[in-house]
């Protein structure tokens, strides 16, 4: 296979029955040279279940942390280390790919540094809710990327110098922000979607939701001042996730400790 234009990164926990389907979405993207970066984070042979789909398709690169259970973060910051490509691309091993995301977002990311589309949630027994842009403009706004609470998995290229926070929550939010700070703009593409999938083993729906949420906006909190962001992201991010934060105090209060973090925060938060 030639270079790959991006490098597609994936951690993987406990994800057997979707991955699947997130690498075919990822591979299957027309027009675009793909390189898969596959991070385990525990002790599964994902490469025997996605060997199939290699032909023709893409090229498959495989590691491994440390140690099964080292977190998100580490697993993509060591895929990012075994990454081919100039350009990144985040999937989740339970989410997937619109076709052509990849190639609508690859010429804005190699122009502006960073660039994303609609995330669609799907959720079962639910309507499906999509974020985008407030205003409905072809920028994500630092407001959008910290008030929705919704994930914009970003396509970012690699002169930008940043990587995933190892934060117990809410890591690609900080991620985003850097990159919003870092690249002066933020480019949005409303068909590009991604497919944010929601199942019971989840971070935000698991029973320790919350308190991995308390532990992870404490650590946002204590590290703001230390972050090379303007005045006026700062005061935005503190206030937000101080919001948050009370909200998931109140309900561990409660005895809630197994309630939806999504129940919790993100729809107490919606207007």
């Amino acid at each position: 296979m030639a270079r790959a234009d991006v490098s597609v990164i994936m951690p993987a926990y406990r994800a057997g029955a979707s991955i699947a389907r997130a690498a075919h979405s990822a591979l299957a993207q027309r027009g675009v040279a793909v390189e898969l970066v596959v991070c385990a984070d525990d002790e599964e042979d994902y490469g025997a279940r996605l060997k199939a789909l290699l032909p023709r398709r893409g090229a498959l690169t495989l590691c491994r942390t440390p140690r099964p259970k080292s977190g998100p973060s580490r697993a993509r910051n060591l895929a990012l280390m075994h990454a081919s490509a100039e350009i990144i691309a985040c999937l989740d091993a339970d989410d997937a790919f619109a076709p052509a995301r990849l190639r609508r977002l690859l010429p804005l990311a190699d122009a502006y540094g960073v660039a994303t589309g609609a995330t669609c949630e799907i959720a079962p027994g639910r309507d499906r809710r999509v974020a985008a842009p407030r205003c409905g403009a072809d920028r994500l706004a630092i407001e959008d990327i910290c008030e929705l609470r919704m994930p914009f998995p970003p396509v970012f290229h690699r002169r930008t110098g940043l990587s995933w926070p190892e934060l117990a929550f809410a890591e690609d939010v900080i991620l985003n922000v850097d990159l919003f700070c870092a690249c002066g703009a933020y480019p949005f593409v409303a068909e590009a979607k991604y497919h944010y999938h929601l199942g019971e083993n989840t971070r935000s729906t698991s029973p320790d939701a919350l308190r991995h949420a308390r532990t992870g906006y404490l650590e946002i909190l204590a590290m703001i001042a230390g972050r090379p962001w303007p005045a006026a992201v700062r005061r935005l991010v503190d206030r937000v996730f101080r919001e948050d934060l009370a909200r998931v105090e109140r309900a561990i209060a409660r005895g809630a400790g197994s309630a939806s973090w999504r129940s919790i925060v993100r729809d107490a938060a919606q207007p």
